[in-house]
Parts: C-alpha cells; sequence; structure tokens
C-alpha cells in the first residue's frame, strides 16, 4: 500500500501499525497453543502481528509435508483469540468469511509475508507477481494448464480456485474418476478455534497420479499424490472437487 501523502500516511499509521509492539510472550505462547492445537502435525511459524486500537491479529505459516498455508488470528482485549481465516493464500481476500479485515489490515498482512519470505530467502517471485505467497498451488496449475487452455487461476487461495472452477470454462466431474488434465482441489476448512485442515489443489496426470506444488521442495511442482491417496487425505474434511477444462482445438491439458 503507497501513500499519496503525507496527511494520508500519519492517519494510516495512527490506526495500524504492522509489526510487533508491546506483544507479551505470554499473549504469544497462549496464541502460538491454539495454532499447534489447530494442526498438530503441521509446522508452526509465527510471521508478526498487526495491532490497531481495538483489536490485535497474528499471523502464522504452516507446512505439513506437500501442504502450505497461512492463518490469522483475532484477539480482542478480554477475549480468547480466535481463528478468523486460513487457506493457502489470502489474496484476493475474501469478503465473505464472518470476520473480514480492512484493507490497512490486508496491507499489514502482505507487508509481513514479503518480510518472511524475504528472510526465508526462497525462490523469487514470479515476474510481475505482486503477492507474496507461501503456497504455490495455483501458480504450478496454471504453468501446465495456461498454455494449452488460455484459462489462468490468478490465485493460490484454495477457496478462491475451487470459486473461478466452479464459474469458469469446466465441466465439473466425480473425483473418484478424473479424467487425465482434470484439476482437483480440497478447499481449506477450518473452526474459530481450530482444529483446522489445509487445503491444496493440483492436477492429474495420464498415470492417475496427481502432480501439485510440493511445499518441501519450495513449492516446486512434483508427483506427490495418488489419485487413491488424495480422496483417502481430503474427501473426509476438505471434501474434494474436479473439473475439466474446455481446452480449444480439442487438446487435453498434460498432466505434467
Amino acid at each position: 500500500m503507497r501513500c499519496r501523502s503525507p496527511a494520508v500516511c500519519l492517519l494510516w499509521w495512527s490506526f495500524i501499525c504492522p509489526v510487533v509492539m508491546g506483544q507479551s510472550t505470554e499473549t504469544l505462547v497462549t496464541v502460538r497453543g491454539l495454532i499447534q492445537r489447530a494442526d498438530p502435525r503441521a509446522t508452526v511459524e509465527y510471521c508478526g502481528a498487526v495491532s490497531t486500537r481495538k483489536v490485535d491479529y497474528y499471523l502464522f505459516t504452516l507446512e505439513r509435508k506437500e501442504l502450505a498455508g497461512i492463518v490469522l488470528v483475532e484477539q480482542r482485549p478480554g477475549t480468547d483469540p480466535l481463528i478468523i481465516d486460513a487457506d493457502t493464500s489470502f489474496f484476493p481476500f475474501r469478503g465473505d468469511q464472518e470476520h473480514s479485515v480492512e484493507k490497512p489490515i490486508q496491507a499489514a498482512i502482505e507487508l509481513l509475508l514479503r518480510r518472511r519470505n524475504t528472510a526465508k530467502k526462497r525462490r523469487p517471485p514470479e515476474p510481475g507477481s505482486k503477492e507474496p505467497e507461501v503456497c504455490a498451488i495455483g501458480r504450478e496449475i496454471d504453468r501446465v494448464v495456461y498454455p494449452i487452455s488460455g484459462f489462468r487461476l490468478g490465485s493460490n487461495s484454495s477457496h478462491e480456485i475451487l470459486r473461478l472452477l466452479r464459474t469458469g470454462p469446466t465441466l465439473e466431474v466425480d473425483p473418484k474418476s478424473a479424467p487425465p488434465g482434470s484439476i482437483i482441489v480440497s478447499p481449506t476448512q477450518f473452526s474459530p478455534c481450530g482444529p483446522i485442515y489445509l487445503g491444496h489443489a493440483g492436477v492429474v496426470g495420464s498415470d492417475g497420479s496427481i502432480y501439485s506444488a510440493d511445499a518441501r521442495y519450495g513449492g516446486a511442482r512434483t508427483k506427490n499424490f495418488s489419485l487413491t491417496g488424495w480422496l483417502k487425505q481430503f474427501s473426509g474434511k476438505n471434501g474434494s472437487f474436479a473439473f475439466v477444462i474446455h481446452a480449444p482445438s480439442g487438446q487435453n491439458v498434460a498432466g505434467r
């Protein structure tokens, strides 16, 4: 977020400060404990806090084997912390959740993620990319699908990917019999006090395997699931959905 004038900058900074300021160790331990209990098998990383006059927001990333995601916790004075959003990406921010956040908060979250990614020294962002991501599921699908179909997701959010597939030039198919080239997606699910079930998305390959971004390899696309394994992991809590894209000239989307 760029301030166009000193007055606007002053107003913005009076409302929000996108760094940890005055947060007690006890509070951080409590909030971190909430996240760890919400996904006990995940590696939890604290990325910072955003403080306003009425509420504090705490940002975390989760990584568990192939999966990666972001979690936002809200705490108001005199109340217990609550998870208000969790997904493979927050971008674009959804306005449909009960606890939506203001645009200055969104900008501060973006800044915290940029700082986190710079410190991690991961692969540089794609040319023209403005989004600080920790999960590349949409990007890796686009690399396979866009050159053939002309259809681009443009988001790494499991919820946004599902929405785009439901409203785009696609046909929904049964995940159990999804043909090669299908996009399969399982949206992240969570409750305010946990648990968190991270989602994922990928492309079904010609051998029945699923190729998707893998957090263990910096988000590179790998053959990391079988269709059977995918359905076993995701269908119960997240739900699994598969879509075939209407590719031009009768071409098929490649599995790799």
